[in-house]
């Protein structure tokens, strides 16, 4: 007769899993955002999770965005997290940009006021068909403003929907000296941890 194998993973794990709440960073409002599970407080520690705006902010303009949170501190039985980057839904950016229209990305590094490195993901739209110089003029500028507007703030204080949108705003504006875009969305922002 053939032996039963017992699980070896079984027999580590003592007692139930348990809920813990989740607290978002400062901020983005300091409130309980998610429950998380786990059989100990100390395995929560780097856990990642990706949480919608909406559920943060409880506007319905957010739906489109998420945030990467990460648990960085375990109080008692509360999870703290710091934010690690900021994401705009793919359908969103694919709704902006239709036919006949010109699609400008960028892909570039930055640096925050405390010189955390930070790769930023930025898309503009323009309505018309552009030329590759006019496109390159767009992307230098842009890359330019966004830098200096980086530069001035903490990544904690960027990865949020409000500073996002203003600084889409803002490009908008200040790309007009060069050419009027339509539309300026910054589609990933993440921290680059070293």
């Amino acid at each position: 007769m053939a032996k039963k194998r017992i699980s070896t993973k079984l027999k580590m794990r003592k007692g139930k899993k348990r809920w813990f709440p989740v607290i978002a960073p400062k901020a983005l409002g300091g409130a309980e955002i998610a429950q998380i599970t786990a059989y100990d407080p100390a395995k929560l520690l780097n856990r990642n999770l990706l949480v919608p705006m909406k559920s943060i902010t409880g506007s319905a303009r957010d739906s489109n965005i998420n945030v990467k949170l990460t648990v960085v501190k375990v109080q008692g039985d509360t999870a703290q997290t710091d934010s690690l980057g900021i994401f705009t839904g793919d359908s969103q950016v694919s709704r902006v940009g239709r036919r006949k229209c010109s699609k400008i990305d960028l892909v570039f590094y930055a640096n925050d006021k405390s010189d955390n490195k930070i790769k930023l993901k930025f898309v503009l739209f323009a309505r018309e068909a552009l030329t590759k110089n006019l496109k390159n003029d767009l992307r230098l500028l842009a890359e330019e403003l966004i830098t200096k507007t980086l530069k001035k703030q903490e990544y904690s204080d960027f990865f949020t929907s409000t500073s996002i949108k203003k600084l889409g705003l803002d490009l908008k504006n200040n790309l007009k000296q060069v050419y009027p875009i339509s539309d300026a969305i910054i589609w990933k922002a993440t921290k680059i941890s070293e």
